[in-house]
């Protein structure tokens, strides 16, 4: 029986909405790059910002802190505002936290902003811990998952790490730790069983199904 549940945020626990993706196309313009392709913007959510803009189009690093910059500004002044829980998620925590689960998140946002978006779709109230970036310099997410596993000082075995992208899978199996990939987010059941999801479920009561089995051995 599983004694954690770690969750990550966007597309997972919350739906941002065209949050992330405004903020990229105006940081994006402000650097004098204008992308019109919805697809490619999607690309940003899941892994960190800094990483997005360098991988995806070339840019240094006064560059990329340039547009992370611009892109900060837009999403605290109109992303946050956008932020919904996906439906069945606020049962689905219920649910776990009362058989005993131990709830954190995991996430590549930066801490505070991360509890701003649990806060304003109600979620934070939840979790015993919320583990994002802090300040400073760029880190992984299985840097982050490394942090939430010392927190809270369980066997990975005991733990579960859901959601909706393959950054969520690989930090997962980093540690030792079983992953659910979940599709009602920006990930393909492709990505997520290519990197490795233990189960590949559609929404939060596919979760439910499988978090509420008792047993690790269920089949995707």
């Amino acid at each position: 029986m599983f004694l954690v549940a770690l969750f990550d945020i966007d597309g997972t626990l919350c739906d941002p909405g065209t949050g992330i993706t405004d903020a990229v196309r105006h940081a994006l313009r402000a650097m004098g790059v204008e992308e019109r392709d919805d697809a490619a913007l999607r690309r940003f959510v899941g892994p960190p910002l800094e990483h997005s803009f360098r991988d995806f189009y070339g840019f240094d690093p006064s560059q990329v802190e340039e547009a992370s910059a611009h892109y900060r500004a837009h999403y605290a002044a109109e992303g946050l505002a956008r932020y919904r829980a996906y439906p069945g998620v606020s049962d689905l925590l219920t649910t776990l936290g009362d058989r005993g689960v131990r709830l954190g998140v995991v996430t590549a946002k930066g801490q505070a902003v991360a509890e701003q978006a649990l806060a304003g779709t109600g979620l934070l109230r939840f979790f015993e811990s919320v583990h994002g970036r802090a300040p400073g310099p760029v880190v992984t997410k299985d840097v982050t998952m490394g942090e939430a596993l010392a927190r809270f000082a369980v066997p990975a075995s005991d733990v579960v790490m859901v959601g909706d992208r393959q950054h969520d899978v690989l930090a997962a199996r980093h540690h030792g730790v079983d992953a659910v990939g979940l599709l009602h987010g920006y990930g393909t059941r492709a990505e997520l069983e290519a990197a490795g999801a233990r189960w590949v479920v559609a929404d939060a009561a596919g979760v439910a199904a499988v978090l509420g089995a008792g047993s690790w051995s269920a089949e995707r």
